[in-house]
C-alpha cells in the first residue's frame, strides 16, 4: 500500500463513523455529491436531510456545539459579482443551525481587503440577525497559531485557532474561475483559514501547498455555491457570471471540486479535476476521489 492509499483509507475510516456512505474500502461505496438546485433555504434543508441531521455529522450533538462557517469573504463585492459566497446562503445555514439548537455559529475568512471595508458587507449583515452567530474578519496574526503539516511543499503554516474549537467545520465556498489555479472552489477555499498566503505564491508551489494543506485542513462538509458562477475574471471580477440556483456538497471535499470543475467552463475551458494542479496534488495526497465515475452524484431539484 503507498502513502495516497494508506493516507485514503485512513480518512474514509475516520468518516465511517458519522458519514451514511463511510467505508473501510473506497471501492466499495462511493462518495457521494449532492447537486441541489432550488432555493437557499430549501437546499439547506434538503442536503441535511439527506446526510441524516447535523447528529451525523456531530457526534455529540447539535444542541449546545459550535460550528465554524468558512465562506469566501474574499472582497467586499455585492452578491451579484459572484466573487464571493452568497449571503443567501449563508443566511440559510445560520437559520438551520440555529434552528438546531447550536449554541454558537462563527463566521470567519482572512479577507484580502482591511476589515473595515466589510462594514456594509450582506454577510456580515447577516451574522447580526443571529444571537447566536459572530462574524470574524480573521486579518490579525493572533487569530492564528503555528501548526506542522505533513505536506511536500508544506511543512508548517498558521491556521486560525477557531478550527480546533469548533464542533463541525462547514467549508462553504464559491464556484469561481481563478487566473493562477484555474478554479476557486473547496480545496482553494482553505486558504482562508491560514495566516501565511503570501508564502505559498512568494516561496512555495502554489498548487502543492494548496494540496498540502488539504491534509491538515479536513471540513466536516463542504458545500460550494454556484446560485451565481463566475466563469471568467476570477478572482476577483468583474467577469462573465451565470446564474444557475444551486448548492453542491459532499464530506469529500475532493469529490466534490472534481464534479464543479468538470461542470462548467471556467476560463473558457472545461478540465477534469486531474487537469487543475492543485486538486491533482491534493488527490496524491491522498485526500479524497478526483475520478468522476467514482463519484455518485445526487441530483434533486427542491
Amino acid at each position: 500500500m503507498d502513502r495516497r492509499e494508506f493516507i485514503k483509507t485512513g480518512a474514509v475510516v475516520a468518516a465511517s463513523s458519522v458519514l451514511p456512505w463511510g467505508s473501510l474500502f473506497a471501492e466499495e461505496i462511493k462518495p457521494v455529491v449532492w447537486e441541489i438546485e432550488g432555493s437557499p433555504a430549501a437546499a439547506v434543508e434538503h442536503l441535511f436531510s439527506s446526510i441524516g441531521g447535523l447528529e451525523k455529522l456531530i457526534p455529540g450533538g447539535a444542541e449546545g456545539a459550535t460550528v465554524l462557517l468558512k465562506p469566501n469573504i474574499c472582497l467586499p463585492h455585492p452578491p451579484a459579482s459572484a466573487t464571493t459566497t452568497s449571503p443567501e446562503l449563508i443566511d440559510a445555514l445560520c437559520s438551520y443551525l440555529a434552528g438546531n439548537k447550536v449554541k454558537r455559529i462563527v463566521v470567519t475568512d482572512h479577507t484580502l481587503q482591511k476589515a473595515e471595508r466589510f462594514e456594509d458587507n450582506a454577510i456580515v449583515k447577516v451574522g447580526e440577525k443571529y444571537k447566536q452567530a459572530k462574524v470574524i474578519l480573521a486579518n490579525e496574526q493572533r487569530y492564528y497559531e503555528p501548526t506542522e503539516v505533513e505536506g511536500k511543499v508544506l511543512k508548517k503554516t498558521e491556521l486560525l485557532k477557531t478550527l480546533d474549537r469548533a464542533d463541525l467545520v462547514i467549508n462553504v465556498a464559491t464556484a469561481k474561475n481563478h487566473s493562477a489555479t484555474h478554479v476557486s472552489l473547496a480545496v482553494k477555499n482553505l486558504m482562508g483559514v491560514i495566516w501565511n498566503r503570501s508564502e505559498f505564491h512568494t516561496e512555495l508551489d502554489l498548487h502543492q501547498a494548496i494540496g498540502d494543506l488539504a491534509l491538515a485542513v479536513r471540513p466536516g462538509l463542504n458545500i460550494i455555491d454556484a446560485s451565481r458562477v463566475l466563469l471568467s475574471g476570477g478572482p476577483t471580477g468583474p467577469g462573465q457570471v451565470t446564474k444557475d440556483g444551486r448548492i453542491f456538497a459532499s464530506t469529500d471535499i475532493l469529490a466534490l471540486d472534481s464534479v464543479v470543475t468538470a461542470r462548467y467552463a471556467f476560463g473558457g475551458k472545461t478540465l477534469t479535476a486531474k487537469e487543475v494542479p492543485h486538486l491533482r496534488a491534493a488527490y496524491d495526497n491522498g485526500v479524497g476521489e478526483i475520478d468522476i465515475k467514482k463519484i455518485d452524484l445526487q441530483k434533486v431539484k427542491v
